[in-house]
């Protein structure tokens, strides 16, 4: 976990990130101190912004709604083909046209998701650990990433195995998951310095 030091060097993603569809620099989870962004990540955030203006004046709609359309994630993995190669399956067409752009996602709402990165936690939780997630979790609903997070305080439950597969499982298109590991108190973590400007944390 970072340390308060850590954290001065950091600026929160919520309100300092670029609010494209697809993150165009590395943010934090508050396990590792992210990599400032790089050039190519700068080159993609410059096009898209150039791009979604554009199409979003032609709609006649802000560039903020547009970023919320189908429309404006094809712009975004369009952009990114740009700078990085052809890699995403998205047309000009897709990013031009809404009606093309919502075919597309609703011809895709049947696909195999599988998620590689989950946790649950265990009781006992200690204080700090239990706040810290539970933290986590009203900081997703606020900022509108998860609109369906029960919004009252939160309690143990909701971060325990059982809640885990509903919120999975019952609750979200996800077919497969794999639980990657949680912090346990005493354990070991490295803290490596940066250089550079402050860069984002979640």
């Amino acid at each position: 976990m970072l340390s308060p030091e850590d954290l001065d060097q950091l600026l929160p993603a919520a309100t300092h990130a670029f609010p494209s569809p697809v993150p165009t620099q590395n943010v934090s989870s508050d396990e590792y101190m992210p990599r400032p962004q790089s050039a190519s990540q700068a080159r993609v955030q410059s096009r898209l912004t150039e791009l979604a203006d554009e199409l979003a004046k032609r709609e006649g709609i802000s560039r903020r709604r547009f970023f919320q359309s189908a429309s404006g994630m094809a712009a975004s993995y369009l952009v990114m083909n740009e700078v990085y190669g052809a890699l995403f399956a998205a047309t000009p067409a897709e990013a031009a046209t809404p009606e093309m752009a919502n075919a597309r996602a609703d011809a895709l709402k049947g696909q195999f998701i599988m998620d590689f990165h989950t946790h649950h936690l265990h009781e006992p939780l200690a204080p700090d650990v239990f706040n810290l997630f539970l933290n986590t979790r009203k900081m997703a609903r606020d900022a509108g990433w998860n609109p369906d997070i029960p919004n009252r305080p939160g309690s143990h439950a909701d971060l325990l195995y059982d809640n885990y597969i509903k919120e999975i499982f019952l609750d979200s298109d996800t077919k497969v998951a794999l639980i990657s590991s949680a912090p346990q108190p005493g354990a070991a973590y490295s803290r490596p310095s940066t250089a550079g400007p402050p860069t984002l944390a979640a």
